[in-house]
């Protein structure tokens, strides 16, 4: 028993797998759809498929076997790779499975859905940011493009989800705030399908706590919902900078699941 890897030509067949993924449906769909790099893995009787996705993100559709589950650690999850492997879930036998195996580390990840933008966002500020000195009227606005991103620097920006910048610059979105010739923010399309869109947001450490994040996200919140589709964003729960740039951009938390990761 184990599973197969699926042909790049097959991969519309599991679209509708995609969409059984419980916790979360962007990015496993943003693979089947053809938007963006990942593999497919499915079982011989092709109940339970495995979406691997190029940032390293992993999704199930359908309810393994122990010995799945005992392959997935075995092969992938245990293994040394350049390319990260981090199981998503909200299975709670999945979770339990995976508790017992002593170099294994669960945290938990919020997900949000998108409620209504605020228009006074980008000059709010909240307890947490306090009175801000800075001035934030030299910063602007610009769409990213083959002309800035090769100048975004960070971990979470365009390179953590897209193979390359071409595929992101014809089927994705973003916008960075500048400062001059630097790039302060960015904010663009983590994952990508016909319907949702995720967020990923990075702000240099001399621009944090100045609101261009949640200025940046309201931006792509507008087009995403001009484009008929909608806007999701998720973070692992430590990340309370993340939820907290989320709720002032108009995101509503909706559930709670496990990020299942090797020590």
């Amino acid at each position: 028993m184990s599973l197969r890897k699926i042909e790049k030509s097959e991969y519309s067949r599991f679209i509708e797998y995609a969409k059984r993924c419980s916790a979360n449906k962007v990015y496993p769909m943003s693979i089947a759809e053809g938007y963006q790099e990942g593999d497919i893995f499915v079982s011989s009787e092709e109940d339970f498929v495995m979406f691997w996705h190029y940032c390293g993100f992993v999704y199930f559709s359908g309810s393994p076997l122990k010995a799945f589950l005992e392959e997935i650690y075995e092969e992938y999850l245990s293994q040394e790779r350049e390319r990260s492997f981090i199981i998503i879930t909200d299975d709670e036998a999945i979770k339990d499975f995976f508790s017992e195996k002593s170099d294994v580390i669960i945290d938990k990840r919020f997900e949000y859905a998108f409620g209504a933008v605020d228009d006074d966002t980008e000059d709010k500020t909240d307890s947490s940011i306090g009175n801000i000195a800075e001035d934030n009227s030299k910063i602007g606005i610009e769409r990213i493009s083959e002309k800035n991103i090769d100048c975004i620097h960070g971990r979470i920006i365009p390179s953590f989800s897209w193979d390359i910048s071409s595929a992101f610059l014809e089927k994705g979105l973003g916008y960075v705030t500048t400062d001059g010739e630097k790039i302060a923010a960015v904010a663009f399309s983590s994952a990508v399908s016909s319907d949702e869109v995720d967020i990923g947001v990075e702000t240099d450490p001399d621009y944090r706590r100045r609101g261009l994040s949640a200025r940046l996200t309201v931006e792509m919140c507008e087009e995403i919902i001009s484009m008929g589709k909608k806007p999701v964003w998720a973070h692992a729960a430590a990340n309370v900078a993340s939820g907290k740039t989320a709720e002032r951009s108009g995101f509503i938390k909706t559930k709670e699941n496990y990020v299942i990761r090797i020590g």
